[in-house]
């Protein structure tokens, strides 16, 4: 197991980011998060003297448009300002609620986790990581493999366990 240098948390090796707080935890992970942050005009360092690696300052303002998420079946139009959006159901017990909570919308029914997946906005577009759901991620009719970022086309559609999402960038 390796340690979130960021919040503590455990994870199996090889996972390139951290489930619980987003941070770059494998080196290539490390150098694409780099890479955003030089892209974007925004370098930081990719490590101080004690190796902690930093984050992308969040990249939301009037200069990043809104991430507009559509569910079909429920005909509902929603608009997310973060860089990072956390895929899921809400946990009362735990108190968490991710950023997009699909609870009301089926996602208990649908297969939908309670962590299911990550979205991040890039300099370049949206990306998905699934976060090992039971149920899986599917970009296009394609199952996702967990822990992998994929880049989602403008207009394309995912799928969290069995509920159907579409995501773009408002203009």
């Amino acid at each position: 197991m390796i340690k979130c240098p960021e919040c503590g948390a455990r994870h199996y090796p090889g996972t390139l980011f951290c489930d619980n707080c987003g941070a770059a935890l494998h080196p290539a992970a490390q150098e694409h998060v780099a890479g955003l942050a030089v892209a974007a005009g925004r370098h930081q360092a990719a490590g101080d003297s004690e190796g902690k690696v930093h984050r992308l300052q969040d990249q939301t303002g009037p200069d990043w448009p809104p991430l507009r998420v559509i569910v079909p079946h429920r005909g509902v139009e929603l608009t997310l300002d973060a860089s990072v959006i956390h895929v899921g159901r809400a946990d009362p017990e735990s108190g968490y609620v991710p950023e997009l909570d699909l609870t009301a919308y089926d996602g208990l029914d649908r297969g939908v986790s309670r962590r299911h997946a990550i979205v991040r906005r890039t300099a370049d577009g949206i990306t998905v990581v699934d976060r090992h759901s039971s149920n899986g991620t599917w970009l296009d009719g394609r199952q996702l493999e967990p822990g992998r970022s994929y880049e989602v086309p403008q207009g394309a559609t995912l799928r969290f366990g069995d509920l159907l999402v579409q995501l773009s960038i408002t203009n």
